[in-house]
């Protein structure tokens, strides 16, 4: 076999291997005790403050999964939220029941769990793309939705 075949060949099981495993990013379902401490005490100052924020046609109600990227890893919990955005559970792991995925940083989730008012910085960071909200994998409808959101969220958040 000649070089620029066996280059080739190694590329293609590169990606192949590369999309069967999630690509680089290591995934860490144990997370992270400090970080998940601190969403649990942010969790009642946000449900006293989900009144005071619209978020226009945008709901999150069922449950999601949040998915913290911190450097080369991924620290991924679920929570539930109820029709009136107020969180009714936060779970140190990811759920298999999840619609969507909520996505962001570790300084993000930092801010929100430090601002006095968690459910404006959670709007602000989602107009702002700090926080992008999408289905969470096989959920084709939810992935649509979001998608759609997404592209016109300028117009109503």
């Amino acid at each position: 076999m000649n070089l620029a075949r066996s280059l080739q060949v190694l590329v293609v099981v590169g990606v192949l291997v590369s999309a069967a495993t999630g690509g680089v990013v290591a995934q860490s379902d144990s997370g992270d005790a400090d970080l998940y401490k601190s969403l649990e005490n942010m969790v009642p100052i946000y449900n006293e403050n989900a009144d005071s924020v619209d978020l226009g046609p945008v709901s999150i109600a069922g449950t999601n999964n949040i998915y913290i990227e911190d450097g080369e890893s991924v620290v991924t919990y679920s929570m539930v939220i109820n029709d009136q955005n107020r969180i009714t559970a936060l779970n140190d792991s990811p759920s298999e029941a999840a619609k969507r995925k909520i996505t962001t940083d570790r300084a993000t989730i930092e801010e929100l769990t430090s601002a006095s008012n968690p459910a404006l910085t959670f709007r602000n960071g989602v107009a702002n793309d700090d926080i992008v909200i999408t289905g969470e994998d096989g959920q084709i409808l939810e992935g649509v939705k979001w998608a759609v959101l997404n592209a016109l969220k300028g117009f109503f958040i």
